[in-house]
């Protein structure tokens, strides 16, 4: 057995769990379950990197973390995430997705970042201007994807489990 990888998945599946129980609380006041899902998923996908003979990168870059699986396993990965949820889920373009994960992990994690220098007036125009556009979700600064993560959590955990 892979220690270093089932102390990986164990601690991921603990940051989604966290996550999941966030999320079905009436009380919460950020996207703190996002951020600890998107957490979970890193660590996943960096588990899924170590099972396959390789030292996953210390960095949060998940599109080249992606890129460092063997072809064989994103194959299998991304069949079983596009499985989950057809019809509810795109994954056309798999790295802007995987680079949207990141931004809400590196930048959106520190929500308040996002609009430094800003006065309160400003950003209540910009959100009265994006509201008037339809609050086009493609313009969003900060996109979830929470169905997409969801199903490349299940599929990344169906990699792994057997080769633990």
């Amino acid at each position: 057995m892979n220690f270093d990888a089932k102390r990986m998945f164990d601690e991921a599946l603990a940051r989604i769990n966290d996550a999941d129980i966030l999320a079905g609380s009436l009380d919460t006041q950020s996207d703190a379950s996002a951020v600890l899902r998107i957490l979970g998923f890193e660590i996943l996908l960096k588990c899924a990197i170590q099972l396959s003979g390789q030292s996953p990168r210390r960095n949060h870059a998940y599109a080249k973390l992606w890129l460092a699986l063997p072809g064989h396993a994103q194959t299998e990965i991304l069949k079983a995430a596009k499985e989950r949820s057809p019809g509810h889920t795109d994954f056309s373009d798999l790295n802007k997705l995987l680079t949207r994960f990141q931004f809400v992990f590196e930048k959106a994690r520190y929500h308040y970042e996002l609009y430094d220098g800003w006065t309160p007036e400003e950003m209540d125009e910009f959100g009265k201007l994006w509201e008037e556009l339809g609050a086009p979700t493609e313009e969003a600064m900060v996109q979830y994807h929470p169905e997409e993560l969801f199903c490349l959590i299940e599929a990344l955990k169906v990699y792994i489990a057997p080769r633990l």
